[in-house]
């Protein structure tokens, strides 16, 4: 495929790339001894930080996405909304209590 870097590359630079980080070098001698020129060695370090794929998934690190946590929401007629997350039992604990002695307050007549 065009454009496309081939894996045998990849693992190539990243091999040197963690030589470089322990080589204790500037770029040019690391460079140098490696027989890479330096501007390929800032360009494939770029590529490298910017390529997201199966190569990075053998460093164990896996995407994560965020979700709210779950929750309770009681609308009161006024509008007013509580919301209460599920994670924190006490919490709900306490609104279902409060919400049950007031409806027992005004049990009858209609009210909330």
């Amino acid at each position: 495929m065009a454009g496309s870097v081939d894996s045998g590359r990849v693992r190539e630079w990243r091999g040197r790339m963690a030589r470089f980080e322990g080589a204790q070098q500037s770029v040019a001698e690391f460079c140098r001894k490696e027989g890479v020129s330096a501007p390929s060695f800032y360009q494939w370090r770029k590529r490298l930080a910017q390529r997201v794929g199966p190569a990075e998934e053998a460093t164990g690190f896996r995407p994560v996405r965020l979700v709210p946590s779950a929750g309770v929401v009681v609308q009161l007629p006024g509008g007013t909304q509580l919301h209460i997350a599920t994670s924190d039992p006490e919490a709900l604990r306490l609104v279902i209590d409060a919400l049950a002695r007031v409806d027992a307050q005004f049990a009858g007549d209609g009210r909330c």
